[in-house]
C-alpha cells in the first residue's frame, strides 16, 4: 500500500508544470518592415503567372511560324518607315486587333508597349529643345507598335510552339535548347524563390537587420537547387538517348488557314510601296 502511495506521488510531481512554463513572457519583438520580402513576392508571381499564362488563348488559326514572320516583318516595315500615315494605318490596325483580346493581355500588351515608348521619349527629349520634335514622335510611335507586337506574339502563342516554329527555320539545335531550358527553368526556380521567400517570412520574428544576408541565402539555395536539378536533368536526358535534336512536327511553312497572313502581309506591303512613293 506505501509503494503504490509513493508511486502515485511521484507521477503526481511529474505531471506538475514547471514555474518557468506559467510565468509570463514580456518579450515584444520590435516591428520590421517586411516590404522588401513583400514586394519581391508579389514581383515574382506576377513574372511566373505571366509566363504560365502566355499562350493560352488562340489568335486566329495562323500556325508559330507565320506569327513569326509577319509580326517580324511588320516590325521591319514599321522601322524604315519615312511616312508618317503609314505609322498611323499601323497603330489603327493593330490597336483594332488588340480589342479582340481578353482584358488583362490587352492590358498587359499596353502597358508593355506605354512603357517602352515613354522610355524613348525620355531618352529623346532633348530633341525637342533642338528644334526636332517629330523625330522624338516618330520614335516613339515606332517603339510602341514594335513592342506591342511581341508582346502580343508573346500571349497568343505558347512558348513550345514558338520553339518548335525556330526548327521550321533551321535554327541550330544549341539556340533552341538553351532558350527552351532557359524557359522552363525559370518558372521552376521562380517557384522555388517565392517557396522560400513565403517560408521566410513565416518563420520570421523582430526585426531583421540583415535583409541583403537573406537574399543571398535566399540565391544560394536556388543555386545549389539548380545545379541539383541540371544535374538530374543531364542524367534524364541520357537515360533517353536525347541527342540535341529537335524536330518538327509541321513538315510545311505554311498551311491553307495561312492563306489570311499572306494576304494581309500583301495588302501592308502595297500600302508601305504606295506611301512611301507618294
Amino acid at each position: 500500500m506505501i509503494f503504490l502511495q509513493v508511486d502515485h506521488d511521484m507521477t503526481t510531481a511529474e505531471n506538475e508544470i514547471p514555474e518557468w512554463l506559467t510565468a509570463d513572457d514580456d518579450y515584444d519583438p520590435p516591428a520590421d518592415r517586411e516590404n522588401f520580402i513583400t514586394k519581391t513576392m508579389l514581383k515574382l508571381v506576377g513574372v511566373l503567372s505571366n509566363a504560365r499564362e502566355d499562350g493560352r488563348i488562340r489568335a486566329g488559326g495562323a500556325s508559330p511560324a507565320v506569327k513569326i514572320i509577319y509580326i517580324l516583318y511588320f516590325i521591319v516595315l514599321t522601322a524604315v518607315s519615312a511616312n508618317a500615315f503609314f505609322l498611323y494605318c499601323m497603330l489603327a490596325f493593330c490597336l483594332a486587333r488588340y480589342c479582340f483580346l481578353p482584358a488583362k493581355y490587352l492590358g498587359r500588351i499596353l502597358r508593355s508597349a506605354a512603357a517602352a515608348a515613354l522610355l524613348s521619349m525620355l531618352i529623346l527629349l532633348p530633341a525637342v529643345f533642338l528644334g526636332q520634335p517629330s523625330a522624338m514622335l516618330t520614335v516613339s510611335l515606332k517603339v510602341f507598335l514594335s513592342v506591342s507586337m511581341l508582346t502580343f506574339l508573346s500571349v497568343t502563342t505558347p512558348w513550345n510552339r514558338l520553339t518548335s516554329a525556330l526548327r521550321v527555320f533551321r535554327v541550330p539545335n544549341i539556340f533552341i535548347f538553351t532558350f527552351d531550358i532557359t524557359l522552363k527553368y525559370i518558372v521552376i526556380l521562380g517557384d522555388m524563390c517565392v517557396n522560400i521567400l513565403t517560408a521566410m517570412k513565416l518563420r520570421s520574428v523582430g526585426k531583421n537587420k540583415d535583409k541583403s544576408g537573406s537574399l543571398s541565402g535566399v540565391l544560394g539555395n536556388v543555386f545549389l537547387r539548380s545545379r541539383e536539378m541540371a544535374e538530374e536533368m543531364y542524367g534524364a536526358m541520357q537515360c533517353r538517348g536525347f541527342e540535341g535534336e529537335y524536330y518538327s512536327m509541321k513538315k510545311k511553312l505554311f498551311a491553307g488557314r495561312d492563306a489570311g497572313y499572306v494576304l494581309m502581309m500583301a495588302a501592308v506591303t502595297a500600302l508601305f510601296c504606295f506611301l512611301q512613293a507618294a
